[in-house]
């Protein structure tokens, strides 16, 4: 069955244009802050009128819903950033990026915080910025005893809690979000749906399993501000990793031992995977193939999705590893 797309640049529906040049689309969906990007390459023979940066493409993906239960999909509203012209023979690339990212939280500042939570912290920078947070429960009453934003834009400060705590934090569809990493929420917290990959729609499989970073432990530092010292935090027991960096408390170096013990944990497993299309499948989302053989076989959560349209059809590749202990 042919795939369906729509796209609406400016809040003007151009399908039928871009279908009789299109070539081909892709939409790369990531997890946490990678920013999620959109490919159209286009026929330019003959000449078109030559596009212009800064046009609003919004892209639904998937098929006639007729035929297929999937429908039309919305994947995102984009921003061309960038124009390619190549040949011969004679193309143009649209490059975009998702506008979920405001620039305002790139901008460095200094300043520090003191006695919040990581749930009060998000939703002061979510503010700040004219946006809603989304926290998930188990983060928002992570207590943050001290933490200094020196020189450093909101985006990275909130990528460098996030890691600390195992989280993935995301601005998208007007929301601040910040979920615990692996658990398969959507960018309000809500649970994904569970999606079942059956075999039959498997064209390629990829699974790689190593020992070579296994971790049983790990070793964090915190600076005691009482006695001027530096001591140290271990998560696990055995063959032990120990980080360089040295937190403000131990609350923090602790959360920081346990997030990177399970960021060792999910690595060990790693699955590809290349599917007929199916525009449903999106980064943290969570999958249960079948029908293949252990370990692929099970429950697994996406990292990256590429969604792809050409003269071939509509396929889906997709990275993706265990889900959270």
């Amino acid at each position: 069955m042919p795939p369906q797309f729509k796209i609406i640049a400016n809040q003007t529906d151009i399908t039928l244009i871009i279908q009789q040049r299109l070539i081909s689309i892709r939409i790369t969906d990531e997890s946490g802050l990678k920013g999620d990007t959109l490919d159209i390459q286009l026929d330019d023979e003959p000449p078109i009128e030559w596009p212009r940066h800064g046009a609003e493409l919004e892209v639904l993906i998937g098929f006639n819903k007729t035929t297929h239960n999937a429908g039309l999909v919305r994947q995102g509203l984009y921003i061309v950033d960038e124009i390619a012209h190549s040949g011969p023979p004679n193309t143009f690339t649209l490059r975009g990026k998702a506008s979920n990212l405001k620039q305002s939280l790139k901008q460095p500042k200094t300043r520090s915080w003191d006695e919040v939570t990581l749930g009060d912290l998000v939703n002061t920078i979510a503010q700040e910025h004219g946006i809603s947070a989304k926290v998930g429960e188990p983060l928002k009453d992570q207590a943050i005893p001290h933490v200094d934003q020196t020189d450093e834009s909101d985006l990275h400060l909130l990528t460098r809690l996030a890691r600390d705590v195992g989280a993935m934090v995301k601005p998208v569809a007007g929301y601040l979000v910040m979920v615990p990493r692996g658990e398969a929420k959507s960018a309000t917290g809500q649970s994904f749906p569970l999606l079942t990959i059956t075999a039959d729609q498997i064209k390629q499989h990829h699974v790689t399993q190593t020992e070579a970073r296994q971790y049983d432990a790990v070793i964090t530092y915190w600076h005691d501000t009482q006695t001027a010292k530096r001591e140290a935090v271990q998560v696990g027991e055995g063959r032990v990793f120990m980080s360089r960096h040295t937190y403000a408390d131990e609350t923090t170096a602790r959360s920081a031992a346990k997030a990177k013990l399970q960021q060792f944990k999910r690595s060990l497993l790693q699955l590809s995977l290349t599917l007929i299309g199916n525009p449903n499948l999106m980064a943290e989302g969570k999958i249960n193939v079948t029908g293949l053989r252990d370990p692929i076989n099970g429950s697994w959560v996406i990292e990256r999705v590429v969604h792809q349209i050409n003269d071939q059809g509509f396929t889906s590749r997709i990275d993706a590893v265990p889900p959270k202990d």
